[in-house]
């Protein structure tokens, strides 16, 4: 015959029972034994039901938060524009010519986008941005172009109405003028390097890299990820080479 393996709990309670009944006490003291052990259990099964419950209850208000972060930020970002909308309303005009020169200035491409829509608003002929004609095999959510090299072909993978590229946080995160001002800002301070003197190729980096610390986190120096085509393209289209001469992605380079 074979013997039936037992816990040494078990073997000691057991042992205990036969004792009493041998020596002739009260055998209720082993029932009393067996009660407390099954109500420790229970106890100890509560306790993990009540962590189990709090530690849901804490994710889910984590959640409550950011998303309440993220309606905050879109708040704030839409009574800054109105805010900059009212100043420029009010401002003169000799002051708005001066401005919009000063801008030009900075931004050389800007005086093709001013001549456009004076021409729309006058009637005048109008062509609408070349678009590639098109979608790459490669792409599924419908805004990326053919780009130059093997490793740049990359999607965001989302469909055409989650595109990265669509997204409200895309506008503030990797376009929005005065985030781009204060990360081109810290990383002066950080690597004591100065600002480079091209207005849209230091927004275009900026973004580029926006970007990636959005998506994956700080990598460290000398590792880089393609951003999407879709996303690449948004952030040129937002500030454009004036002659549409781009470097591309540069892999493994410090920056």
């Amino acid at each position: 015959m074979t013997k039936t393996l037992r816990s040494p709990e078990i073997a000691e309670v057991e042992s205990k029972m036969d004792s009493n009944t041998q020596v002739g006490p009260d055998t209720d003291s082993s029932s009393d034994e067996l009660r407390r052990a099954r109500l420790a259990r229970g106890r100890v099964r509560l306790a993990r039901v009540r962590s189990s419950r709090s530690r849901g209850q804490g994710v889910r208000a984590a959640r409550r938060g950011r998303r309440q972060i993220t309606v905050d930020r879109r708040d704030a970002v839409a009574a800054r524009n109105i805010q900059l909308q009212e100043r420029i309303h009010n401002m003169p005009e000799d002051s708005l010519r001066d401005l919009m020169f000063q801008l030009c200035q900075r931004n050389p491409s800007l005086v093709f986008d001013v001549l456009e829509e004076s021409s729309r608003a006058q009637g005048g002929g109008h062509h609408s941005p070349a678009r590639v004609q098109g979608q790459p095999d490669w792409c599924t959510c419908s805004y990326c172009r053919e780009m130059p090299t093997q490793v740049e072909r990359v999607c965001c993978g989302q469909t055409e109405q989650n595109c990265f590229s669509r997204l409200r946080d895309f506008d503030i995160v990797v376009l929005d003028e005065l985030i781009l001002h204060v990360a081109r800002a810290y990383r002066q301070e950080i690597f004591a390097i100065q600002d480079d003197d091209d207005y849209n190729r230091a927004n275009r980096h900026a973004g580029y890299r926006q970007y990636t610390l959005w998506q994956h986190g700080h990598l460290g120096a000398g590792h880089r990820r393609p951003i999407p085509s879709c996303c690449v393209w948004k952030i040129r289209d937002k500030y454009p080479n004036a002659f549409g001469q781009y470097r591309g992605y540069v892999p493994g380079r410090l920056g």
